[in-house]
């Protein structure tokens, strides 16, 4: 049993081996800086350009700093360099996107040391944009982990099939969904939650993200026999705190 812990939610997978983690900070919607203080404070923390912000916000120093300062103001890039961070500064015209960068220096900086990979500061802005990091996460390839991509409003996380998951929550989430990132999840099954499902299909030609609710519990378990299976929460707007 690996057991996941993120603020107000514990993951537990049957049947993994317990990994180190690492969260890449990213320049999107902001997470809280409590969330970000409680969560970046058990693994390596990556800053990607507007992501140092939030770090800096949350008093946490990045192991490293990857990105072309277009977004993040210049002051917060001194204050990372002030601190010791190695800075990764590339030009504003390039082929890549900073995450994609940001993605291919951490392979080639944890070669043979994978690790599970946790994403905040990705949701809210451009669509483009979340479709673009959402494709080259999820394409992240071995030895590492694309696992999770979270903040204190909603999260996502990925399960390779075969897998087993629970996921307990400290207080009730507003909405919970699944969504299939293959071409087809197989034998796909949740339990603990409003309306349960035992082992069916789900395609990515037709999601059926209907938003789902716990039941009388604060947990929900998922399995899914073959492909990767994206569990989906929503926090109640109105509880979360700043």
């Amino acid at each position: 049993m690996e057991t996941t812990g993120l603020p107000r939610l514990t993951i537990e997978l049957e049947n993994k081996t317990a990994m180190d983690t690492a969260l890449l900070v990213l320049g999107g919607r902001a997470p809280s800086p409590s969330w970000l203080s409680e969560f970046g404070s058990r693994g390596e923390v990556w800053a990607v350009d507007r992501g140092v912000e939030a770090c800096r916000a949350a008093g946490i120093i990045p192991r490293r700093l990857v990105g072309d300062c277009d977004s993040a103001s210049a002051e917060s890039w001194r204050w990372a360099a002030d601190n010791g961070v190695p800075v990764e500064r590339y030009q504003s015209d390039k082929d890549l996107t900073d995450f994609q960068l940001a993605l291919e220096l951490f392979r080639e900086k944890n070669k043979g040391r994978a690790k599970k990979i946790f994403l905040t500061g990705a949701w809210g802005g451009r669509f483009d944009h979340l479709w673009s990091l959402v494709l080259t996460f999820l394409n992240f390839s071995s030895p590492h982990v694309p696992f999770c991509i979270a903040d204190e409003r909603e999260g996502l996380v990925l399960l390779d099939g075969p897998a087993n998951a629970s996921f307990t929550f400290a207080e009730r989430p507003k909405a919970v969904s699944l969504l299939s990132f293959s071409e087809e999840c197989a034998g796909v099954s949740i339990a603990g939650v409003r309306w349960p499902l035992d082992g069916v299909a789900l395609s990515r030609g037709f999601p059926y993200a209907i938003s789902n609710r716990l039941g009388d519990g604060l947990a929900a378990r998922v399995s899914c026999e073959s492909g990767r299976l994206g569990f989906y929460w929503l926090w109640d707007e109105r509880r979360i705190a700043s």
